[in-house]
């Protein structure tokens, strides 16, 4: 897989750990035992910090405009020459691209990566 994915989908699960810690529900879905640590958020944030040093900074702020529109799920799989993010079919050589290089999804903008 493209290191550039890999980098990026590091960076989404940091970002939906942060989110998740910040949300009000919480602790109603079954954290309420669980003091969260200011550690642990410090600790993710210098993380997500590393990982954002790491990506070209077109590539970052187009990433951080589709987490912004989609609330999620930036980087998706191809899944049978579709889109795993809004299910469109893909043209045939933008799916074989992806295999090597970092592609975006015509229609949602989203990165694609393929899995064997």
């Amino acid at each position: 897989m493209n290191p550039q994915i890999e980098t990026l989908r590091s960076l989404e699960e940091f970002d939906h750990i942060l989110r998740d810690i910040a949300s009000d529900g919480y602790q109603q879905v079954g954290f309420k035992g669980i003091k969260i640590s200011e550690e642990l958020i410090r600790i993710a944030e210098r993380e997500r910090a590393k990982l954002t040093k790491k990506i070209d900074p077109k590539i970052l702020h187009q990433y951080e405009r589709i987490m912004k529109r989609y609330g999620g799920r930036v980087v998706v799989q191809v899944i049978k020459e579709f889109c795993g993010g809004c299910y469109v079919k893909l043209p045939s050589e933008l799916v074989v691209r992806c295999r090597t290089e970092l592609v975006t999804c015509p229609n949602c903008g989203r990165f694609l990566y393929w899995v064997k």
